[in-house]
């Protein structure tokens, strides 16, 4: 695994520029190197552009990325993606990142007529200076390294909707033999309290950093410690790997959680909707 240039003599808070390109590389390699588990699943890379789509007609597992387009040709690369991703009749999830281009490629977006969905906060942390574990009575946190711990961590990302969406969990089973492969740049954890699987959390390694995704708790067992539980559990995994910053999106609620641990804001990330 390679580590990141970064390091935790760089002043707090303060992003490099090369490190909000490599949080947008790094999640384009989480919502894509899983696809290649799936029939009929595709991923596009353009010199400027990144495209999954899984096949399934979710914006969870479609998503769009890492867009490197000049002012001159962002309108017409946007025109062309829209119609393609259109023509499938699928769902498609658009991340403009603080890396994205040009400046102004959101509101490009909007003007072609993809409304914005959802925002979250980009931040970063570096690994050295990240809290010591403190176990909580009950609680058990394993690597998955068998299908039924993937389909344990798949029950648990599936209950952030309501009712569950049965999309992830036929995805996460059709992925099993990428995810669970050692060489995975994906490394999934599953918290126990009480043999029960409680929380789930996610890394990816690519271009340097860490990405910490998928870090959920069942509603029934939140407000007891156990997200905060498995992100550091998932960070110190990092860390023993070699790597040395860690990347993450975070919602509005769990901002002040990761502030906690030692994150520090960086910029946003937007999702814009595409409906067929």
């Amino acid at each position: 695994m390679e580590t990141s240039t970064v390091t935790a003599a760089t002043p707090p808070g303060v992003a490099p520029a090369d490190l909000l390109d490599r949080m947008e590389r790094n999640l384009a390699q989480h919502v894509s190197y899983l696809h290649s588990a799936l029939p009929g699943a595709t991923v596009t890379t353009t010199g400027d552009l990144l495209v999954a789509d899984s096949g399934i007609n979710d914006d969870t597992f479609n998503v769009v990325t890492a867009a490197r387009f000049t002012p001159d040709t962002a309108n017409a690369r946007i025109a062309e993606t829209v119609r393609a991703l259109r023509a499938t009749r699928r769902r498609f999830s658009w991340w403009v990142g603080p890396a994205s281009t040009p400046s102004n490629l959101g509101a490009r977006l909007a003007a072609a007529g993809l409304p914005a969905a959802e925002y979250e906060t980009a931040m970063w942390a570096p690994l050295a200076g990240i809290p010591d574990v403190t176990p909580l009575y009950g609680l058990t946190i394993q690597s998955v390294r068998t299908p039924a711990q993937l389909a344990e961590f798949a029950t648990i990302q599936a209950a952030n909707w309501s009712p569950p969406a049965p999309g992830v969990h036929r995805y996460f089973e059709l992925a099993a033999p990428v995810a669970l492969r050692p060489e995975s740049p994906g490394h999934y954890l599953v918290g126990y309290h009480r043999r029960e699987p409680v929380c789930a959390a996610e890394v990816v390694w690519h271009a340097g950093v860490a990405g910490l995704y998928n870090v959920s708790t069942l509603a029934a067992h939140r407000r007891q410690g156990f997200g905060g539980a498995i992100t550091l559990a998932a960070l110190h995994a990092a860390r023993a790997a070699g790597a040395e910053v860690a990347v993450l999106q975070a919602s509005p609620e769990g901002q002040a959680v990761y502030r906690r641990l030692g994150f520090a804001t960086c910029g946003r990330f937007t999702e814009y909707a595409v409906v067929p």
